[in-house]
């Protein structure tokens, strides 16, 4: 039964929990389409349960959604996806799944989205453009693609009847990072007030789910996720205006960045590695519960890349790398950094969490039932804390403003050298302090509370849902439960009126929004000009920008009066649950008794039905007074009190329906730098496939929560293990291995056993339960197989008749079999999907294998063909140069048009042999023109020849060749055919000295060829040895 259903037959979905799932989407370029499945199966899973979603156009699809639904109902859990961030590709599914969340929409359409605009072969530049910007098109084709697909999601069929997309149902919100190139002045100030001048070039869209729910969006949806995936050298960097739209699809996007951005171009958001954990932890910090919460962030990442430990020797002090080698250590390096930057970033915030729980309880046990906080000067403390905190934004706010006019001080220098910031933020301290109550004793406690603004009361109310969530941890009756959860719910509906009229950032927008109309209003900015000697000392005197620096706090009469209703409604909270706390609270638990201290210390002695005035006002009191205790303890760090799970999403995991369990078994995306899958639409199909198969076990991992079961048999007692054991089995589809229900081989328990045995505390329950989520996963896995094996049998098809090698002829025929129908449209029985995936080893094919094949030479030659127009027209400047480039640039150019499938290019070799024959015949022409494009024209085929001779002996014959030409180039002097063409142009145009020294042409040939030779054949040799090993 779904939540939604629940509400209709009356039953509370307060008895429901809640998981809600962040989402981070990695870079990785053609990985992202084995994220763009992991994706998939996360829209299938929120869908699940509501009724106001678009049904998936597959039949296996709906089937899948269906079980999803099925656990759910079982676990009595909604689950929502509320935070989504992407970097680099990633970005791309993160704003396709965060537009679907809000809107209700299926994303199925996405497997066609990279199946088609993936394709490296619509992706690459024409080698007739000239001066190329990148080797793909960025805005032509991904930009377009992207526009468009978004769209359709949008445009397609109506989502079901009842699909809001409003804030309120889902408050989604997107986050996609980019790199921008002109970068965001970030000035900063030492302790004497010294400017320290700084660039950040990490950028961040940002998407609200008003903004996701709105249709408009989608223009700038697009463009955020082509900015992020603008790899350097693969797509040109995007333009991104600020302020004013842009033409073709690129819209004003000031409403998504930062105010201090201005219109620049940007590139791919993985270059820094600038992973956006803090807003995203912001946000999932801020979205109330009005029921127990799980919070869990996926960290998707196709390949965690943990090697093997190193069993070579330490390298010695002459073991100097070379550069290359170097060069690549140092970016391996900057990435590790970056990853591990992230995740610290993770495990401090949960720390801090527990750290401050733990500080509040060592305040409320040494205060004790009596004690009083607030005694020895605590509220004098917190006010200059509160002051100080508020007075150092007011003064960088200042000078940044004043700086960003050019303004300068009267000694010349920029402004805000010396003591111009101690005098900001002395005078703002000072009269943010005057606004700030003194006294919060009588009848003025909660406005004077309130007059302290959200800082306070968002602290309170993280102790209040502690406490409450603290009785949920004891595992209650199910009446216990609903209480709890209305608990929950009153305290959020009283800070939602407070969350609307304050919002988070309301502060930090008021301050700059009113300081820049007092300084405009005062004059007191005059662009380049001389700030004179005593500006400072007039500007923090004057009325207006008192006020601007006192506009962070709350001053409006229905501010105060609505955060003073929030203090009074926390202090109602803890009274009315006091009782009940008590009694679901055990003695014998330390974190029962840290929990039961701040409780002691909250409501002292009071009466159990008491809610006096009185007794709520002493309430209120020594809530704000542990909240402003601990603020004077860590005066420069937020509140976190919410952990996070940390779950690792990656393709390195096991399924039952197969034996492939790594990154690099299964995936395609990994080959050529990961560019990989963007050559083969069975490749991006293959690694779609494994990213719904990956992503389905993950889900359910973390969907089969032992606490959460534990609290279950808790709550439905002995007839839980048997609706558990059926419904578990209607879902896997077959009988449970051991280890699930039945002991393990070597004698060990059940994983769940721990359901029907006597669990001393949270503690002695098990982490995860892996057998049983493998086991359970492949009810969903043979339906997800039995759909993407077929999309994957039509994309091996297809790629034969574009030309690829046929290497699938093994898997499409078992299809056939298993079918009795043309592979890929006959629809595969879920039985039979493990026997199949098994025989399908695309994920084994490389490019070796397509050596010679028609689409990689075409790839290949086109590829080289437009970084040859790039580097010419990057070397135009130097004119010696341009007869080689020119020559290399039109060779590709000559050979791309003959390899076109309507020109002769069904025949590679028969095209190289022709462009060699015609070739050497023009280039004995008495016209220099025709005669340079007869060397073009014998470069170009013995280019050709070289990628496509299927046989050993015709790379010889094309080696010899190339070996004789080079003979014939070197003594041009001595071969008289040869140097009637060669000697006049050199004695004309290069060195006239050359065309009367035969044989100092010769050395200048050897000197300049030997090198790059010797280099190609070492390499080669090279890869011979690896291929060997």
């Amino acid at each position: 039964m779904s939540r939604d259903d629940a509400t209709e037959q009356g039953e509370s979905p307060q008895e429901r929990s809640e998981l809600r799932l962040a989402a981070t989407f990695t870079g990785g370029v053609s990985l992202a389409v084995w994220m763009g499945g992991v994706a998939r199966e996360m829209n299938l899973l929120a869908g699940a349960g509501r009724r106001d979603v678009q049904e998936p156009a597959a039949s296996t699809d709906q089937q899948v959604r269906a079980k999803y639904q099925q656990l759910l109902d079982l676990l009595q859990l909604d689950v929502s996806i509320d935070v989504l961030s992407g970097t680099s590709a990633g970005g791309i599914n993160a704003a396709f799944l965060g537009l679907a969340n809000v809107q209700r929409r299926d994303i199925g359409g996405l497997r066609d989205l990279w199946l088609d605009e993936g394709s490296l072969r619509s992706l690459l530049r024409d080698p007739s453009e000239q001066a190329p910007p990148s080797l793909l098109h960025g805005d032509g084709v991904l930009l377009k693609g992207l526009r468009d697909a978004l769209r359709g999601l949008v445009n397609g069929a109506p989502a079901a009847p009842g699909a809001s997309g409003t804030a309120d149902d889902d408050p989604t919100r997107v986050f996609i990072t980019t790199t921008l190139l002109a970068g965001v002045d970030s000035p900063f100030r030492d302790d004497y007030g010294t400017a320290i001048r700084d660039t950040t070039h990490q950028g961040l869209f940002t998407f609200t789910a008003h903004q996701l729910g709105s249709d408009a969006v989608v223009d700038a949806l697009a463009l955020a996720a082509r900015s992020s995936a603008s790899f350097p050298g693969a797509f040109e960097p995007a333009f991104v205006p600020i302020g004013e739209a842009g033409v073709d699809g690129h819209p004003d996007m000031f409403p998504y960045v930062g105010t201090d951005t201005r219109t620049q171009f940007c590139a791919d958001g993985g270059l820094l590695a600038n992973r956006p954990l803090g807003p995203a932890l912001q946000a999932v910090f801020e979205r109330p519960a009005h029921q127990e919460v799980r919070r869990v962030l996926a960290y998707v990442v196709p390949s965690p890349g943990l090697a093997a430990p190193s069993t070579a020797p330490p390298p010695s002090q002459d073991d100097i790398p070379a550069m290359g080698p170097a060069l690549l250590a140092d970016v391996n390096a900057l990435q590790s950094q970056s990853i591990t930057a992230e995740l610290k970033a993770l495990t401090a915030h949960n720390e801090r969490a527990r750290t401050r729980q733990r500080a509040e309880s060592r305040l409320a046990l040494l205060a004790g039932p009596d004690g009083e906080l607030a005694a020895g000067g605590l509220d004098a403390e917190y006010r200059a804390v509160c002051a100080q905190t508020l007075a150092g934004a007011a003064a960088n706010e200042t000078l940044r403003q004043l700086a960003s006019n050019g303004s300068l001080a009267a000694d010349g220098r920029p402004v805000g050298f010396g003591a111009d910031l101690d005098r900001l933020t002395a005078a703002a301290a000072t009269a943010i302090t005057e606004s700030l109550p003194s006294d919060l004793a009588g009848d003025n406690l909660f406005n004077g509370l309130a007059q302290f603004g959200r800082p306070a009361l968002d602290g309170a109310k993280a102790t209040v849902l502690r406490l409450v969530r603290g009785g949920f941890a004891a595992n209650p009756q199910p009446d216990a439960r609903r209480s709890l959860g209305a608990f929950i719910a009153q305290v959020h509906d009283a800070m939602q009126p407070v969350h609307v009229a304050m919002p988070a950032d309301s502060a930090a927008t008021n301050l700059r929004e009113q300081l820049s109309e007092a300084l405009a209003a005062g004059k007191t900015l005059p662009a380049d000009a001389t700030v004179p000697a005593d500006e400072i000392s007039q500007l923090v005197a004057s009325g207006e920008w008192q006020k601007a620096v006192c506009s962070q706090l709350p001053s409006a009469d229905k501010q105060l009066a609505l955060a003073a209703d929030a203090w009074r409604a926390l202090a109602d909270v803890v009274l009315q649950a006091r009782k009940l706390l008590v009694q679901l609270l055990p003695a014998d638990s330390a974190a029962a008794a840290d929990i039961t201290g701040v409780l002691v210390y909250l409501t002292d002695a009071a009466p159990e039905a008491s809610l006096s005035d009185e007794t709520v006002a002493r309430v209120a009191r020594r809530l704000f007074d542990l909240q402003a205790a601990q603020q004077v303890m860590y005066p420069d760090e937020p509140a976190a009190r919410q952990v996070v799970e940390l779950v690792q999403m990656s393709a390195d995991t096991r399924t039952l329906l197969d034996t492939r369990s790594l990154a690099e078994e299964k995936l395609t995306g990994l080959q050529l730098h990961h560019f990989g899958a963007f050559y083969k639409r069975s490749w991006r199909a293959n690694d779609w496939m494994w990213g719904r198969l990956d992503g389905a076990g993950w889900l359910v991992h973390v969907l089969l929560s032992p606490r959460l079961l534990a609290r279950l048999a808790n709550d439905l007692g002995d007839s839980f293990m048997a609706i558990l054991e059926e419904t578990l089995r209607d879902i896997a589809g077959r009988e449970p291995p051991a280890g699930v229900l039945t002991p393990f081989p070597d004698g060990k328990p059940a994983e769940l056993a721990f359901l029907t045995a006597a669990t001393g505390s949270p503690s002695d329950l098990p982490a995860s339960l892996p057998v049983t989520s493998l086991w359970l996963a492949s009810g969903l896995q043979r339906l997800i197989a039995a759909e993407e094996l077929g999309c994957v049998a039509r994309q091996a098809k297809l790629d034969t008749k574009l030309g690829t090698a046929d290497t699938a002829i093994t898997f499409l025929a078992a299809y056939e079999e298993a079918t009795n129908g043309p592979a890929g449209n006959t629809p595969l029985p879920p039985d039979r999907a493990a026997d199949l995936l098994g025989t399908c080893q695309i994920s084994e094919e490389t490019f070796a294998d397509e050596r010679g094949t028609k689409l990689l030479t075409r790839s290949i030659v086109q590829s080289a063909a437009v970084v040859s127009n790039a580097v010419e027209d990057g070397t135009a400047q130097w004119k010696s140069f341009r007869p080689l480039f020119g020559t290399v640039s039109r060779t590709l150019v000559l050979t791309h048009q003959v390899l076109r499938p309507e020109a002769i290019g069904g025949k590679p070799l028969a095209a190289g042999l022709l462009l060699i024959g015609t070739g050497a015949i023009a280039a004995t022409s008495t016209f220099t023109l025709i005669g340079f494009l007869g060397l073009a024209a014998v470069l170009g085929g013995v280019v050709l020849l070289s990628v496509t001779a299927p046989s050993k002996h015709i790379r010889t014959l094309v080696a010899s060749v190339a070996v004789a030409a080079v003979a014939v180039l070197a003594l041009a002097g001595f071969i008289r055919p040869a140097g009637d063409h060669l000697f006049p142009w050199l004695g004309d145009t290069v060195v006239p000295y050359l065309s009367d020294h035969a044989w100092v042409w010769t050395v200048v040939v050897v000197l300049l060829l030997l090198p790059p030779v010797w280099m190609l054949a070492d390499s080669f040799r090279a890869a011979r040895v690896r291929r060997d090993q």
